[in-house]
């Protein structure tokens, strides 16, 4: 079985909800949205629809706390990231994560043409591995997984 970046949207929690916030907005609303939805980063949609940047925590760190600028009046498309990588559907899960490592960025745009699929992170990615993977590491770290939680379970069990 292959795995693509499709596989891990496929078994990602609330895949098809892809959280976006409109250019004119603030950094505020933005980081609203990221504390709403427990994400992140969220899409920056301009007035036509289509992504203008990506807003991370790194960038609400380095680009408005460290810069000392206020959340509240900051222009959102000012601080937000313009280069937007994105791979297919397609993609394998090593060259999608090849790509973040290299890059050092932790989110990916996913797209099927001009139509966007949705965002995955390198940690969608890294669960999708351990959960799914087919090596060694994987099988290796889901045996351990499943020891911790039945050591847990005897343990939560033996507390009454």
């Amino acid at each position: 079985m292959q795995q693509t970046v499709e596989t891990v949207m496929a078994l990602k929690q609330h895949a098809d909800v892809l959280v976006t916030v409109d250019a004119g907005a603030t950094v505020m609303d933005a980081v609203g949205s990221l504390a709403e939805h427990h994400i992140g980063a969220v899409l920056i949609r301009n007035e036509d629809g289509l992504v203008d940047g990506i807003f991370t925590e790194r960038d609400l760190l380095l680009r408005v706390v460290h810069a000392g600028l206020d959340p509240k009046t900051t222009p959102i498309s000012m601080v937000m990231t313009r280069d937007v990588r994105f791979v297919s559907s397609g993609t394998t899960v090593e060259a999608a994560m090849a790509l973040m490592q290299l890059n050092r960025f932790r989110h990916l745009l996913v797209m099927d043409g001009p139509r966007v699929l949705g965002l995955v992170s390198m940690g969608d990615m890294t669960n999708y591995l351990i959960r799914h993977g087919e090596g060694r590491f994987e099988a290796a770290v889901r045996k351990n997984l499943a020891q911790s939680g039945a050591a847990g379970a005897d343990q939560a069990g033996g507390s009454s």
